[in-house]
């Protein structure tokens, strides 16, 4: 359902001067210095927060095998190998990884969404089911997504403030079959505040009207919902989860692959109030200014204010 991936990179040494990998969403290079230190940088490609994952082999005069970071702004200091013996260099082979999101995150369990849908939309919701359970493939402990149905293509608004680093508009569903569920869908990708990723997904082609870099806010609108299938009535796919291992070399592993990630399970605002949200049961949107404000700072507070 949610496209996580693992990237992962190798170098091998390079004597002197600087190096870097091509071609990859987030590069490394490294710069050997006058006392023997070695100064890591990144250049990142992609929006929102990730975690860069270095492992060195082949490690001759100095001690740290391993270092993790969070990485957000597109390039930066990484960090810097530091010689045992500062009169001689550093040897070295590494290899990198990265995924996407912020390792367990403080997430507040009083932070309220908003259905994602302008106000008086009825919805009717769902559990999704995690699509490895389709193909025999199992599924993560905590996994939590809602399917929202509506009657017909309607206007999808961001839930909650954020950052939109991933959108995917290149699909055009087939509505002349019907199909229990596909493996591709348009999707706008958000990163809150406090590390969490909201993906929303199961927009009509061509109606995605934010872009990768954009901030939004609870009511601004992303898209469209499209139809499924052959079904009249259309769906669309929230799911609110965070990165939870900093072992980014042991996800490769097929026991570790469901777990990669966590799941949040929102407090949802609707018309009469306010609760996790109960699956086969119709829900009225709503939204109210304390809603729209609760991540605002005082000065977004201040300006949204004085448009009322």
């Amino acid at each position: 359902m949610n496209k996580i991936a693992l990237c992962i990179c190798f170098c091998l040494l390079v004597v002197v001067g600087k190096t870097s990998l091509a071609q990859s969403d987030i590069e490394l290079k490294y710069e050997r210095k006058s006392d023997n230190s070695v100064d890591f940088t990144y250049s990142k490609k992609v929006y929102g927060t990730y975690y860069l994952l270095i492992k060195f082999d082949d490690l001759t005069n100095a001690m740290q095998t391993s270092y993790g970071s969070h990485v957000s702004g597109r390039t930066g200091r990484f960090f810097t190998l530091k010689p045992k013996n500062p009169a001689n260099g550093i040897g070295f082979s590494y290899t990198y990884i990265y995924q996407r999101g912020k390792v367990n995150p403080k997430v507040k369990d009083d932070m309220v969404y908003m259905l994602p849908f302008k106000p008086a939309t009825k919805v009717k919701v769902r559990k999704a089911e995690y699509m490895g359970l389709t193909f025999g493939n199992g599924s993560p402990d905590d996994f939590n997504a809602f399917v929202f149905n509506v009657e017909k293509e309607e206007p999808v608004v961001a839930a909650r403030k954020g950052l939109v680093v991933q959108v995917e508009d290149k699909h055009i569903a087939d509505t002349t079959r019907k199909y229990s569920f596909v493996s591709s869908t348009n999707r706008v990708l958000i990163e809150h505040k406090d590390g969490t990723l909201a993906e929303y997904s199961g927009f009509k082609s061509g109606t995605i009207n934010v872009k990768e870099g954009d901030m939004v806010n609870p009511m601004d609108p992303i898209g469209i919902v499209g139809r499924f299938d052959s079904n009249k009535n259309c769906r669309l796919t929230l799911m609110v989860y965070y990165l939870k291992t900093k072992k980014l070399f042991d996800s490769k592993k097929e026991e570790n692959k469901h777990n990669q990630y966590g799941y949040v399970n929102p407090i949802f605002c609707y018309k009469g109030g306010k609760s996790l949200l109960l699956p086969n049961n119709y829900y009225s949107s709503d939204c109210n200014d304390e809603l729209i404000t609760q991540e605002f700072s005082r000065r977004e507070k201040k300006k949204y204010v004085s448009k009322l």
